[in-house]
């Protein structure tokens, strides 16, 4: 039928621009943080204490997690220290530059798998040390180690400009220099209890990051197809033919079993295309390429 034909149809409405899981989580825990200090200046504990409403009820601890409050293995990653500005300003730094390289190449969805596997796995690996006492456990640190490490070992060899070192650095540089510094601060500082630093919740994260690049970003079939096969734009003409293919109201000079056969051609011609490029086929292809767009659009 006429209006079942391509330039009939109504053109779609342009999708609505979606907000990037980066712009979210900095948002949302910039939020969070503001809210903890209006309640800290207009709602003190006794003795002009930080308010503790937010770390009482959304902070990881060994104790809290014994009550049951399991959702804090992943609300403490929205909280930073009240006394240390420096605490949530690295770590949104880190996320916008580290996230806003990342989110384009995983998508929203596994980006978002990534760090919050980050921030999970680490506060588990801190619950691991400390299962008995320890600390009350606050901070990005771990969800942003878990893009670090995963962002080193895509870009290995891309030096990129880390604050505050004032020369370029190679990705795998930083790697090594974050995971040795933080196994050594976990063995000589955290487990002795000379400071109230969560190194072990770093570690959790940053081998969250190994584990998502080596076995999913390398694992799954469509990431390596992704990063590392050639593209091509496919032609117009065969894209509409694609999605008319499904009516089959349209009539065609042609018997079916020979455009079948066309059809093969073309997928042949085109796989060929998208390995070796169009200076790669012969006359005859490229001859069967202009029969096939006369054919196949009608």
């Amino acid at each position: 039928m006429l209006y079942d034909r391509p330039y009939m149809r109504q053109a779609p409405e342009p999708a609505a621009k979606q907000t990037s899981a980066v712009t979210l989580l900095l948002v949302v825990t910039i939020s969070i943080f503001v809210l903890q200090q209006v309640l800290n200046v207009c709602f003190p504990d006794i003795g002009g204490r930080p308010n503790r409403f937010f770390t009482n009820w959304f902070a990881f601890s060994s104790e809290n997690f014994k009550e049951l409050k399991v959702w804090t293995i992943v609300s403490y990653a929205f909280l930073h220290s009240n006394t240390m500005l420096m605490h949530i300003l690295g770590n949104m730094l880190g996320l916008f530059f580290f996230g806003r390289a990342l989110e384009p190449l995983l998508g929203k969805q596994q980006f978002l798998v990534l760090y919050f596997s980050g921030a999970i796995v680490g506060a588990l690996t801190y619950l691991l040390f400390h299962f008995n006492g320890g600390n009350t456990v606050v901070g990005a640190s771990a969800a942003v180690f878990a893009l670090v490490s995963f962002f080193c070992l895509r870009y290995p060899d891309q030096r990129v400009f880390i604050i505050p070192i004032p020369i370029p650095i190679k990705p795998m540089w930083l790697f090594w220099g974050l995971l040795g510094y933080s196994i050594y601060a976990l063995v000589f500082t955290e487990l002795p209890g000379k400071a109230h630093v969560a190194h072990s919740a770093h570690l959790g994260g940053f081998l969250v990051g190994v584990l998502y690049y080596r076995y999913i970003y390398n694992g799954k079939p469509a990431f390596r197809t992704m990063s590392k096969r050639p593209s091509i734009e496919v032609p117009e003409w065969f894209k509409r033919r694609k999605k008319t293919a499904a009516h089959t109201s349209y009539q065609v000079n042609r018997p079916a079993s020979s455009t079948q056969d066309l059809q093969k051609e073309v997928d042949h011609i085109l796989d060929k295309i998208n390995a070796s490029g169009f200076g790669s086929l012969s006359d005859k292809e490229k001859a069967t390429l202009e029969r096939a767009k006369g054919i196949l659009r009608k």
